[in-house]
């Protein structure tokens, strides 16, 4: 039975997403597919909602207890909406620690919803990280063996994810193996009735085909949970079965004025993108041992930028080191506390040279980081354009004053993406919605 379309007071879809960068991935892949989407930061009451909304929380490395509250409050606001369908949203490589997040956010939905099992579909083909026999792989190499098992937050030494969310969860965790997706939507819907002992199930997924099908065979139920890559394949399914009208256009205004890059992710692909700034434009990095040393790194930073805005210069300002420095710095003062004090120092910059120095174009590097700079920065409340690209997706905010942001994961984006990121925020979007080209079919 096809389901009644929304109401104004009802969602057709609610995503919450464990971290900012995530969250306007995910709403840029539905813009780009003609879906009204809005987005808003953090788990309090939204300004504005869309056919579709994205909660953008800073859950993914926090305790577990605060990490599962700050789900919930999102979660009511949806509930209170009658979403159609709540999409949890986490990183192609799995993100999380022994004890969670994602086991644990994804029981308090399902216990909160009363839905009976939900499918957990990481995988992003496009960029070759796909899931098989339940492990992750990036391209040939499996997660545990790429510079994933070294991330200063989030080590993944485990390429099972069946094992990964099992050890994780109370309810029992399943794998949906290829040779089921492989036969489509039905069969998967079928596999799941002989294994209702089993809440949660991986999901093999080799090829796009595959997320297609993933996404058909979810597409009525309360809860789906994965990237955002296997969400892009809804609309046209809502648009087939008449539960949004038909595809809206897609705009977002260009904004002009000083630009910057901010770095705080320690990404191989992020020191690669830095390099490639670094041949054209001005680059100053931050030692955080003189942070801890009592220099004001801070207001040495902002000298470097007054001087290049003065110039009509792009500039970016980092905190990355190589990893053995991070490695010695995490073992005296922890992993965590690092992190915190690049945000903290990097928010502090953000603050400065936006409101005092009138930035207006801004690229942040690392999710964490950007959820972080965003918050100092006070907005609530994001304009998104559409998908471009892997770890490309332009937003504006429009409190106190346009600002242009691109905020993209450590992990993904093109060598020059800075400059072109940069240049690219100028020029306003306004087209028609992608419904046949993108996603990637294979």
């Amino acid at each position: 039975m096809t389901p009644d379309i929304p109401s104004r007071d009802k969602l057709l879809f609610g995503a919450i997403a464990d971290d900012l960068t995530g969250g306007i991935e995910l709403a840029s892949m539905l813009i780009a597919r003609g879906v009204p989407t809005t987005l808003s930061i953090g788990s309090g009451e939204p300004a504005r909602y869309g056919a579709a909304h994205v909660f953008a929380l800073k859950s993914r490395v926090a305790p577990v207890a605060e990490a599962v509250r700050s789900t919930g409050e999102a979660l009511e606001h949806l509930v209170a909406r009658s979403a159609r369908q709540v999409f949890l949203k986490y990183c192609a490589t799995f993100d999380s620690t022994p004890a969670g997040n994602i086991g644990p956010c994804a029981e308090a939905i399902i216990d909160r919803l009363g839905a009976r099992q939900a499918l957990f579909v990481p995988a992003l083909c496009e960029t070759r990280r796909t899931v098989y026999q339940g492990h992750m792989f990036g391209a040939a190499q499996l997660l545990a063996e790429s510079p994933k098992r070294l991330d200063p937050l989030t080590p993944m030494t485990d390429s099972n994810l069946v094992r990964v969310l099992q050890a994780q969860s109370r309810r029992a965790v399943g794998l949906v193996d290829y040779t089921v997706v492989d036969q489509g939507a039905d069969a998967v819907r079928s596999f799941l009735e002989t294994a209702a002992e089993t809440s949660f199930f991986l999901c093999d997924t080799l090829y796009e085909r595959h997320l297609a099908t993933l996404a058909a065979a979810a597409v009525d139920a309360p809860l789906l949970t994965g990237n955002s890559s296997v969400a892009a394949h809804l609309p046209p399914l809502w648009f087939e079965n008449g539960l949004v009208p038909s595809p809206e256009r897609v705009h977002l205004d260009g904004v002009d004025g000083p630009g910057a890059v901010l770095v705080g992710s320690l990404a191989d692909q992020t020191s690669a993108q830095l390099d490639c700034f670094a041949r054209s434009h001005s680059v100053f990095s931050i030692d955080i041992e003189q942070a801890y040393a009592g220099t004001d790194i801070v207001s040495e930073a902002i000298k470097f930028a007054q001087k290049a805005i003065a110039e009509g210069r792009l500039f970016a300002i980092s905190t990355a080191l190589p990893q053995a420095r991070v490695d010695a710095l995490q073992a005296l003062h922890g992993r965590l506390e690092i992190a915190a004090k690049v945000e903290a120092i990097l928010s502090d910059i953000a603050r400065r040279i936006v409101f005092d120095l009138g930035v207006r174009r801004l690229v942040v590097a690392g999710g964490e980081t950007s959820g972080s700079v965003v918050r100092a920065l006070g907005i609530t409340d994001l304009d998104v354009g559409p998908y471009r690209e892997p770890g490309f997706s332009r937003s504006v905010a429009v409190q106190p004053f346009p600002l242009a942001l691109m905020l993209k994961s450590g992990k993904l984006g093109g060598p020059d993406i800075f400059a072109s990121a940069l240049d690219d925020m100028r020029l306003p979007v306004s087209e028609d919605p992608n419904l046949d080209l993108w996603p990637p079919k294979g």
